[in-house]
């Protein structure tokens, strides 16, 4: 099996697919007016649908949730055709380097760890057409927490995620695509831990089981308490951090 099939494999049996939580996602969301039953919200990069969920079960919004997984959708689907949202919980497969909606047409842009795979800056330019006058755009985005930190995590993130950068850059960059900067805040750490990490060592027996225990399956496995440990230890230099902007 391929690197990538083998990391959406192991993703899509757990909650999550990067760090967050409802509570955190409740939290952004109050930052908004109310949205009525005729406002339209995508949800980029959706994944399975863990903020899905929380979004339809607190808005009375239509909700278009895109990801360019089929398997996580698939996931995401049987969740909505479970609680009977289908009406308004519309989940389609999409990349978000060409997403096909009208200019000025949404009210809310929702993007959970998500906006990293286009690029930040990109990101807030592409998709400040396709919402509508003073319409909102919400994303968490990996930031640095410190202007100085060690060499070692700084060379890793660099790597990793060369347009990484601090709060305030982030809020510089926010203005300048046009947006009026709202609120930010910085997730607990609780949402990297219990709500994402600790099914890293929940799901690893049955993810290695699926996978015939291959040499691949393994090395993945490695990595991730890789990334585990690199997080226990520079967790006081980055963090997600939620961005909570309108279209100016």
């Amino acid at each position: 099996m391929e690197t990538l099939e083998l990391i959406i494999d192991f993703h899509k049996h757990n909650p999550r697919q990067g760090p967050g939580s409802p509570q955190s996602t409740i939290r952004a969301l109050q930052f908004l007016p109310q949205l009525t039953p005729q406002a339209k919200l995508l949800d980029i990069g959706c994944g399975t649908g863990a903020q899905t969920m929380v979004l339809s079960e607190q808005t009375p919004a239509h909700i278009t949730a895109i990801d360019n997984s089929p398997e996580f959708l698939e996931l995401l689907r049987q969740k909505v055709m479970e609680i009977g949202i289908g009406s308004r919980v519309d989940v389609r497969e999409m990349d978000m380097e060409q997403l096909d909606f009208e200019p000025d047409s949404l009210d809310v842009i929702w993007g959970e760890g998500a906006i990293y795979n286009i690029g930040f800056s990109r990101g807030l330019q592409e998709w400040h057409p396709l919402l509508k006058e003073q319409g909102y755009l919400v994303v968490s985005e990996i930031s640095w927490l410190t202007t100085e930190r060690p060499t070692e995590v700084d060379r890793y993130w660099t790597e990793v995620y060369p347009e990484m950068g601090t709060i305030s850059q982030k809020i510089s960059q926010i203005e300048e695509a046009g947006y009026v900067p709202l609120a930010h805040f910085v997730l607990p750490e609780s949402d990297w831990t219990t709500h994402y990490y600790h099914y890293y060592e929940t799901g690893a027996a049955a993810f290695l089981e699926r996978n015939d225990n291959s040499q691949e399956a393994w090395d993945l496995m490695a990595e991730n308490r890789k990334e585990i440990a690199h997080f226990e230890k520079y967790k006081d230099y980055y963090n997600y951090v939620f961005y909570i902007m309108q279209k100016n």
